[in-house]
């Protein structure tokens, strides 16, 4: 079931016969399956397949992407946290890893955050010593992020110490990729105000593509995956004099916020205090 979430990251729809045959399983097992995505909200069965969750549901998808490699995504932001010290500003872009990477800096201090992710910024809503700057724009739901100029002109102006932005795929050729063009051109300021920039990926991204690049190989100072990335490719990456980190998945103590709580409508005396 997690595979399939995979692929309807990057497509819209996937069929029944194509699941079995790579699965080499029936195609009852296959729409048994399906139809468990479907009762959990993270997927839309349909007639023969079943099709990635429309904009109006796209909420969720957020949420799906935060239950895929939780384990790699978590010691990838453990170590990244490592890297950032206190006093310093960071940029974190509205990837899944990012929030993952917000909740193990929570405890710095005099920390400064630029975010377009609305969930990234409210990993720190009760966080003591970190101030969050979230540039603004306009609000997009499949990624619970913001997007548009108006952030843009905001980040132009602005300095940060370090990045570090996820990916939907990398190339040597191409560097850090993304799918949706407004999410590009947000990643790319984010970049550009950043005087160290860090794409932060699962091994699961090291053999997919994207449709548009926002960070460069050459802009790039590093690379935070796990061990399950590709040794080959994280040999040419280092060879090209770009830093990759890997970062060991294991047990790790229970995240300080649970995801799902940040859905939680805010309640009335909360929001006067």
């Amino acid at each position: 079931m997690r595979q399939v979430l995979e692929r309807l990251e990057t497509r819209d729809y996937v069929p029944v016969s194509e699941l079995a045959k790579y699965f080499s399983v029936s195609e009852v097992t296959v729409r048994s399956d399906l139809g468990e995505l479907a009762r959990q909200g993270l997927a839309a069965r349909v007639r023969g397949g079943v099709r990635a969750l429309q904009h109006g549901q796209s909420e969720v998808g957020f949420d799906l992407r935060l239950r895929l490699e939780v384990e790699r995504k978590r010691a990838i932001a453990a170590a990244a946290a490592a890297m950032v010290g206190e006093g310093e500003s960071v940029a974190i872009d509205a990837s899944t890893t990012g929030y993952y990477l917000a909740l193990e800096l929570r405890s710095k201090r005099e920390l400064v955050v630029v975010t377009n992710g609305l969930l990234v910024a409210t990993a720190f809503a009760d966080a003591p010593g970190i101030t969050v700057l979230v540039p603004g724009g306009m609000l997009r739901l499949s990624a619970m992020s913001l997007v548009g100029d108006f952030g843009a002109d905001v980040l132009r102006a602005t300095r940060i110490n370090k990045g570090f932005l996820g990916a939907r795929g990398l190339s040597l050729e191409r560097g850090l990729m993304d799918l949706n063009p407004d999410e590009v051109r947000i990643k790319q300021e984010m970049a550009g105000a950043c005087e160290l920039i860090y794409g932060i990926l699962d091994g699961t991204k090291w053999h997919r593509s994207g449709l548009l690049s926002f960070a460069p190989r050459e802009e790039l100072t590093g690379i935070v995956t796990d061990s399950s990335a590709p040794a080959d490719e994280v040999a040419a990456w280092r060879a090209a004099g770009v830093e990759v980190i890997i970062a060991e998945a294991g047990p790790r103590e229970p995240l300080p916020v649970r995801p799902l709580d940040l859905r939680r409508t805010v309640r009335h005396d909360e929001a006067h205090h």
